[in-house]
């Protein structure tokens, strides 16, 4: 903390200078990769997920990462800033090439830049994952509840002033596990509830599990009347899916959802009708493949308790 009070200060004198300096001091040096280098401004601004390269430690330590979640959205806006100033300076002469017009320019400029500022937010987000060591000592498991609470709020502010950005990191996508974290300590991820039923559309079954699962949580926290519409719409989906999967991926997709659908109706006892016909319409579809011989580790959804050992044949189990 004394460290993070003296930097403050001295980021009102020199700031640029003070940026590089920390950037460097706080490289990871178990790297191989980033022995004997030095970053500077020139490389900040090319590409400033060179502010995030530093010791992993500095992810668990909460005033040290605030310098450095203050010193890449400085960086960002930096590179934004001078993208913009690049094409102004080099403007389109010839409309010849790939590129025949300013619009394209201006477009690819906006690529880049969500590229990068999406691809920092995920590297925080994975900062907020439970490691091994994490579970091994206490006083880093207070340190993770401190990081994530740094990040969040951090999350928070990007996805204010750009709700962009938290629906391109959302159809990106990111581990399952922190949806907890991020829909209760983001207090902005309610706008989430606008682009889900588009999240939902997709064709890659694992955007739409993470769109269910993001949804229960989203009804724990906002028990809103959109939430519930939207919640609807996911067990509607589930009902479709679960008429025209094949059963490889019907198992793909229902075993991770199940949770998710308890949380719905936790959060909308209203629902709990067409969730249960959904699970009784499952299980019966289960039983059909397993009576016709078309087993496929059933196990894994309905758990060991569903299946009991036969009363005809001894080295075999029914549903």
């Amino acid at each position: 903390e004394l460290y993070r009070e003296v930097w403050l200060r001295l980021n009102t004198v020199l700031p640029r200078c003070l940026w590089i300096m920390t950037i460097n001091a706080l490289l990871d040096i178990n790297n191989g990769s980033t022995r004997n280098v030095t970053i500077t401004q020139e490389n900040v601004l090319v590409d400033p997920l060179q502010v995030l390269r530093c010791d992993i430690r500095v992810f668990r330590c909460g005033p040290i990462l605030k310098i450095i979640l203050r010193i890449l959205e400085a960086s960002l806006a930096a590179s934004r800033s001078q993208l913009s100033r690049h094409l102004l300076d080099k403007p389109l002469l010839e409309k010849s090439g790939q590129l025949t017009s300013d619009a394209e320019r201006e477009e690819l400029k906006n690529a880049l830049v969500a590229a990068q500022e999406s691809a920092a937010l995920q590297i925080l987000l994975e900062a907020c994952l439970e490691t091994e060591e994490d579970q091994s000592k206490p006083e880093l498991m207070w340190s993770l509840r401190e990081v994530r609470s740094i990040i969040c709020s951090f999350l928070h502010q990007i996805f204010i002033s750009e709700p962009s950005l938290a629906k391109l990191v959302h159809f990106q996508g990111y581990p399952r596990e922190l949806l907890q974290v991020t829909v209760q300590g983001i207090p902005s991820m309610h706008i989430c509830l606008d682009f889900i039923p588009e999240l939902l559309s997709q064709a890659a079954l694992e955007k739409q599990i993470f769109a269910v699962d993001l949804v229960s949580h989203l009804s724990i926290q906002y028990a809103l009347p959109k939430a519930m519409s939207i919640a609807r719409l996911c067990v509607n989906t589930l009902s479709t899916l679960l008429s025209v999967l094949p059963s490889d991926l019907r198992l793909e997709l229902f075993q991770p959802v199940l949770k998710s659908l308890v949380r719905i109706c936790t959060a909308f006892p209203s629902l709990l009708e067409d969730i249960t016909s959904l699970l009784i319409q499952l299980g019966q579809i289960c039983a059909s493949q397993v009576s016709l011989g078309h087993c496929w580790n059933d196990t894994n959804i309905l758990g060991e308790g569903a299946y009991v050992q036969s009363d005809v044949q001894s080295d075999s189990k029914v549903l």
